[in-house]
């Protein structure tokens, strides 16, 4: 096995300590200011392994709920804000088990799709393969789990920056992919119709199920 490999081998299973914290904090930071450092920094140290990125989005989007719930309060202390239907009034905890969900599925999803990179290519299972970096969607969409923060402002300000910090995480992987990995756009495009493709597959799968149950038991 080549000595990357073994490196990247070594960081999968290591478990990692609460001292991590500042690593994980200088990755994020890395991504905003200098992305190349950041997947670097990463990829070419052992400080830093899959566990703590897992750490790191799960502490960002927890971040969600605890800010929606300020804004909540916010709303309806000091402006005495409603939902669209004034016989409806907006309460304390409204969208907060939402929040957190949508960023932990999300994550599932993104982790679903690193995987997918590693293994959509075919290849000779004849000759030693030299694998893919793992997490590079996991590192290049921590911007998008740091939206949480904006779940204090007013609708529809979260939803807007939600929007941005998804571009950008793909334009991060993007910009990693290409500059590092000898990636073309088409390359990217394909790979993400392809993504698109996988899902479409694995919706469909039980949507079928459920309408060739649903015609035979009723």
């Amino acid at each position: 096995m080549l000595p990357v490999m073994s490196v990247l081998a070594r960081k999968s299973n290591k478990v990692q300590s609460e001292t991590n914290t500042q690593p994980r904090l200088a990755l994020l930071r890395d991504l905003f200011f200098s992305p190349k450092s950041a997947f670097e920094s990463y990829f070419q140290t052992e400080e830093l392994g899959g566990k703590d990125l897992w750490i790191a989005h799960l502490q960002l989007f927890i971040l969600a709920p605890i800010f929606k719930f300020f804004g909540n309060c916010i709303q309806i202390l000091i402006f005495k804000a409603t939902t669209i239907d004034e016989e409806t009034r907006l309460t304390f905890t409204q969208g907060m088990v939402s929040l957190f969900l949508f960023y932990l599925v999300f994550y599932l999803l993104i982790r679903l799709i690193d995987s997918f990179r590693i293994y959509h290519m075919t290849r000779d299972r004849s000759v030693e393969w030299d694998a893919p970096p793992p997490h590079v969607f996991l590192i290049s969409f921590l911007p998008f789990s740091s939206t949480a923060i904006f779940w204090i402002l007013p609708n529809p300000i979260p939803l807007f920056l939600l929007v941005i910090g998804f571009f950008y995480s793909l334009h991060l992987a993007y910009f990693y992919l290409t500059s590092q990995k000898d990636w073309s756009s088409f390359d990217f495009l394909f790979f993400l119709l392809k993504v698109l493709l996988f899902f479409l597959v694995l919706v469909s799968i039980p949507l079928l199920i459920y309408n060739v149950l649903r015609t035979v038991l009723f």
